[in-house]
């Protein structure tokens, strides 16, 4: 059951999931002063069972199950690669997510540490907006059966990994080729990824709240092949030929090993994922400040 309480007469969430990247000190650091500030509000909180232990916590506990039905809302305190694995759990369902950067670069981690207690401030009042992710699905079919499925938030990733030789892809729009070629690989991503592996090789960046798919080729051994950006409405088919077994992953995670006889179809998935946005932060200024886009 999730629960409602009052601040100032105005209804607000007050259960909170916590989850943070439990291999990173700091990150512990981060989780008690959250839990510190949430105590002090008299707001409702749940830790992350793996979590919970690190902070050698024993109540107010839960595994993913319970905070895909108890939560309001999830913080999450890592880099992305923690956002992205905790992700992963909450597609499909309506509770957004709240990232506390103590990575890096951070894109999907917006919040600092020294916006700490402001955010929470601002998510308990209710003063955010809620802001739909686009999600792609992607099945692979070997010999006419389905034998792997999964999600994505950024992007899926063929790769040859240690193989020497370069792959050899065919790249289908709606069943019709658009491409044939060779290269290191293929990613495909969702507008939220295109900051990600697709813009390391040469992928355009897009807005989160347009609905598009980028298909970007890695290191193609050609001066014409370039990426694509393609409505979400529309099915992406590759096909791979050689004799190379090739890594596949979601979000830089799941790896599957991709045969030549293997056809793996992208999509728009119908689940969706919300991110919680603060005020003052649009996905230009973010752009901005944490990659320095527009500075000399």
């Amino acid at each position: 059951m999730k629960h409602t309480k009052i601040w100032k007469g105005v209804d607000f969430i007050s259960v909170i999931g916590i989850v943070f990247y439990i291999q990173k000190k700091e990150a512990s650091s981060i989780a008690k002063k959250v839990i510190e500030h949430l105590q002090k509000r008299n707001i409702i909180y749940y830790i992350e069972e793996n979590s919970a232990e690190i902070l050698n916590i024993k109540e107010k506990t839960a595994d993913y199950k319970k905070l895909r039905t108890e939560a309001d809302y999830i913080v999450i305190i890592g880099g992305d690669g923690t956002f992205l694995h905790t992700a992963h759990y909450f597609i499909g369902t309506k509770i957004p997510l709240l990232g506390i950067n103590i990575g890096q670069l951070g894109f999907l981690t917006e919040i600092e540490t020294n916006e700490l207690e402001e955010a929470l401030d601002n998510v308990i009042k209710g003063n955010y907006e809620l802001e739909k992710r686009l999600i792609i699905k992607a099945e692979i079919n070997s010999k006419g059966e389905i034998v792997y499925q999964n999600y994505a938030l950024n992007d899926f990733v063929i790769h040859r990994g240690a193989h020497a030789r370069l792959v050899a892809i065919e790249l289908y729009i709606n069943e019709e080729i658009v491409h044939s070629y060779r290269a290191d690989g293929i990613i495909v991503s969702t507008p939220t990824g295109s900051t990600a592996y697709s813009l390391s090789a040469g992928g355009p960046i897009v807005n989160p709240q347009i609905r598009a798919i980028i298909v970007t080729p890695i290191c193609p051994h050609s001066l014409f092949i370039t990426p694509l950006i393609i409505s979400d409405k529309e099915k992406v088919k590759i096909k791979i030929s050689g004799n190379n077994n090739l890594s596949f992953t979601a979000d830089g995670r799941a790896e599957y090993t991709v045969g030549s006889e293997d056809e793996i179809l992208i999509e728009a998935a119908e689940k969706e994922l919300f991110f919680i946005k603060l005020p003052n932060r649009t996905f230009y200024s973010i752009l901005h400040k944490k990659m320095n886009i527009g500075l000399m």
